[in-house]
């Protein structure tokens, strides 16, 4: 069987990598929609702000409801069509990154994820769990390709919660041995070829080697 790996397009991380987010993403457009948690816009909006300092770029920030909801995903392709967005840009956590990536893809333009906790696998893969408006679960969505960019500010992860950085651990621990059962099993990845989708050891080197 034939073994498969997606990942995004570029990954980028190191300590004050949001000082470079214009020149990682100055190729996706000219208008940005950043769709914040409200911890991911305190701690990154005017970093993000002064790496497009001088340039010829519109920035747009919106703090979403919680929740990768039917109707938060629609609140921003409606924002995404009225501010004529060419790039959809997610900072914050799973929840964030799921409705970024919803957008984009619906909106059918580029999204950059930049993560501010490390609790999940969200940043790198071409998936989102979609909930109802009132909270219970919906549906998956399955992309046809990975994020166009994932940007990780060591500085910011550093200054998370650390009971983030622990449930990063143990996501990048189980998903080590989901894979070990499916690759023994020949189990077909998400798809439908190749043995695995994302290989475990992406993300664990990911949270491992952030200090």
């Amino acid at each position: 069987m034939l073994k498969l790996m997606r990942s995004p397009l570029k990954y980028v991380q190191g300590q004050g990598a949001l000082s470079a987010v214009y020149e990682e993403t100055k190729n996706l457009g000219t208008s940005f929609l950043f769709i914040c948690s409200n911890s991911g816009y305190k701690n990154c909006h005017e970093k993000i702000e002064k790496s497009f300092e001088g340039k010829e770029a519109e920035l747009k920030f919106e703090i979403f409801g919680g929740i990768s909801s039917i109707g938060e995903v629609e609140r921003m392709q409606k924002i995404v069509r009225e501010n004529k967005i060419d790039c959809v840009v997610a900072v914050g956590g799973g929840s964030a990154i799921d409705t970024a990536k919803a957008t984009a893809h619906y909106e059918k333009l580029p999204v950059v994820i930049i993560p501010t906790v490390v609790a999940t696998d969200a940043p790198c893969t071409g998936l989102s769990v979609i909930y109802n408006n009132d909270g219970s679960f919906s549906h998956y969505i399955f992309y046809p390709k990975n994020p166009d960019a994932v940007i990780v500010d060591s500085d910011i992860i550093a200054h998370a919660p650390v009971k983030f950085l622990v449930a990063g651990m143990g996501d990048a621990l189980g998903t080590y041995f989901e894979a070990r059962a499916c690759e023994k099993a020949k189990a077909p990845s998400l798809e439908n070829g190749g043995e695995l989708q994302n290989p475990p050891w992406l993300f664990a080197n990911f949270v491992m080697r952030l200090f």
